[in-house]
């Protein structure tokens, strides 16, 4: 079973390849694009990331449910990990904006 953790790392993962690459660009549709590939889609995995984390399914997500828009558990608990997910990536993409200032500056100091 991934747990919702995981999937956060690997999509932090992710993010930090693509800026690398994409120095100074907008992370806002690649951030939606990692967090929309990190999200199960298999009822049973949706399960059972709300059975580590209730919020997930008690919690009714900003962007309305996932998939075809009804508002099932499992739609109700993807859409409440996009969400998890892409808030961890907007986290992390401050950070790692704050490494590449950093890694630029000393750049210039050299």
């Amino acid at each position: 079973m991934t747990t919702l953790f995981e999937l956060v790392e690997s999509a932090i993962e992710e993010l930090e390849e693509w800026a690398n690459d994409n120095i100074g660009s907008d992370p806002d549709e690649i951030t939606f694009s990692i967090a929309d590939n990190h999200v199960p889609v298999y009822t049973s995995s949706l399960l059972e990331l709300a059975l580590d984390d209730l919020d997930l399914a008690v919690t009714e997500p900003e962007i309305g449910p996932a998939f075809d828009g009804s508002s099932t558990p499992a739609n109700i608990i993807a859409a409440n990990v996009f969400e998890y997910i892409r808030n961890a990536l907007y986290e992390a993409w401050d950070d790692i904006e704050k490494e590449i200032a950093l890694a630029e500056g000393e750049k210039d100091e050299s």
